[in-house]
């Protein structure tokens, strides 16, 4: 059988093909490149397959390659790719199902391939969400199906002119709640090693921390601790010395939510007595969390600021978290501008809402200051 070399090589071809074997980007080339070498150096087909360890076919296949089209016979060809498993009508589709089982791959598989006559991975699918935007997260909980859409609206255009009033310098606005920290981290997740998560034990029953506290834009923190229940006695101290606080010829407005301690008769009547003393609150409308500030400090220290070391008992807890609301205006703050921005009321509500509500602000701010009690059972 007679054997086959490849015809002898140029000196161009010899230095090109040498710098493709010593310089070249892919293996392949680089390997195909060496083959011909080989074979001008004498090596017969056989001895090339046991040296670069590839079929005889390959070396043969690479010698007529370069017999016919030169280097540019070894260099392969862009390919056209893999047909897409889904094209754009399924991509649209994908996106009209997933609304329907937003948490049910399985089921979403199960719908697609119904609709569509495809039968695709799992895989597939997540890697096609992503490319349309889609990220699996933790659902949140809402109350905004709950509420009355028009109060809501009244109650930001309400907050928007008690803003603008602030900004003037006519009063200090503050946002009221309260919030409970516990041994029951509140972290969903932490960026850890690979197959070494983050752990921390769990406690089935835990002391609580309830802090009631009154934030300002401005950087303003008051704050009341208890390990006790919270009640309407425990709101009514925490108002008090708010009031005992307060630059006495400060106009205050507190706004918070409509919990029961806050519309308890033993509440309101405390309300008269801190309207004498400069000091008014404004309900907001139901279901409406997102409109009180202080619930952004919350979600901050229990998200964010509190270490996953602060777990390890309840006083370290405790003493983290007063920390925090120690600090608070000086080692941390939050920019409200970013944190939650008014603009958006801006694009929903008309620009002659807050307008609208002015007269109603200057009403309370008023009957207030005249003292007027008639008014008082009567502001909201």
């Amino acid at each position: 059988m007679k054997k086959r070399f490849v015809a002898p090589l140029t000196e161009p071809e010899q230095q090109t093909l040498t710098s493709a074997y010593h310089h070249g980007e892919k293996r392949a080339l680089r390997r195909r490149a060496h083959a011909i070498l080989l074979s001008d150096q004498g090596h017969t087909i056989n001895q090339i397959s046991e040296i670069l360890q590839v079929r005889r076919d390959a070396v043969s296949r690479w010698f007529k390659q370069w017999e016919v089209s030169g280097f540019d016979g070894l260099i392969d060809k862009p390919r056209s790719g893999r047909t897409p498993a889904l094209d754009e009508h399924n991509h649209k589709r994908l996106q009209a199902l997933v609304a329907e089982h937003p948490h049910q791959i399985r089921a979403l598989q199960a719908r697609f391939q119904e609709e569509t006559g495809k039968s695709v991975a799992t895989v597939t699918l997540r890697r096609a969400l992503k490319k349309n935007g889609y990220s699996f997260k933790r659902i949140r909980h809402s109350l905004k199906t709950q509420r009355d859409e028009t109060d809501f609206r009244k109650t930001q255009d309400l907050m928007k002119a008690l803003h603008e009033r602030e900004d003037q310098g006519e009063h200090e606005l503050y946002y009221f709640d309260e919030s409970g920290f516990s041994q029951a981290s509140s972290v969903p997740y932490a960026w850890s090693p690979i197959g070494k998560p983050w752990e921390v034990t769990a406690y089935s029953r835990s002391r609580r921390l309830n802090v009631l506290g009154f934030l300002s834009r401005a950087g303003k923190l008051v704050y009341h601790t208890t390990t006790e229940t919270v009640t309407t006695e425990t709101v009514i101290e925490a108002f008090d010395q708010f009031v005992i606080q307060k630059d006495p010829d400060t106009f205050a407005v507190v706004v918070l939510d409509n919990a029961s301690m806050h519309r308890s008769k033993a509440f309101r009547r405390k309300r008269v007595e801190w309207m004498s003393q400069r000091v008014h609150l404004i309900y907001l409308s139901a279901y409406s969390p997102e409109l009180n500030l202080i619930e952004i400090l919350w979600r901050q220290m229990k998200y964010t600021w509190l270490p996953l070391s602060a777990y390890l008992s309840f006083e370290r807890l405790r003493e983290e978290v007063h920390r925090l609301l120690g600090g608070y205006g000086t080692d941390r703050a939050i920019n409200f501008e970013q944190a939650l921005s008014y603009c958006s009321l801006d694009d929903t509500a008309p620009s002659h809402t807050s307008q609208r509500s002015r007269p109603l602000f200057l009403a309370l701010y008023n009957a207030v200051s005249a003292k007027r009690s008639s008014l008082l059972g009567s502001m909201v």
